[in-house]
């Protein structure tokens, strides 16, 4: 019973918050908040760039410390069998 209460209860916040962005992105202000033209320019192209790279190498250095926390639990595993 109290699993179905927290499938539920996930089920109702997440509809919940869908709605509020729902209302907060087509809320009328009788003006246009935002130009219409391209909002493109280099320095966002450069973080957009550098955000990409950072991401890539947190993977790379996410996936080493990984491989090597499972090497080191490998070599701990082997220990314990031989004793």
């Amino acid at each position: 019973m109290k699993r179905i209460f927290k499938k539920v209860n996930t089920v109702i916040m997440s509809l919940l918050l869908c709605f509020t962005f729902c209302v907060a992105a087509f809320a009328e202000n009788g003006e246009i908040r935002y130009p219409l033209t391209p909002t493109i320019t280099p320095i966002r192209v450069f973080f957009a760039v550098i955000v990409v790279i950072l991401f890539i190498a947190s993977e790379i250095a996410f996936e080493k410390i990984r491989e090597k926390r499972v090497e080191k639990r490998n070599k701990t595993y082997e220990k314990d069998k031989d004793k």
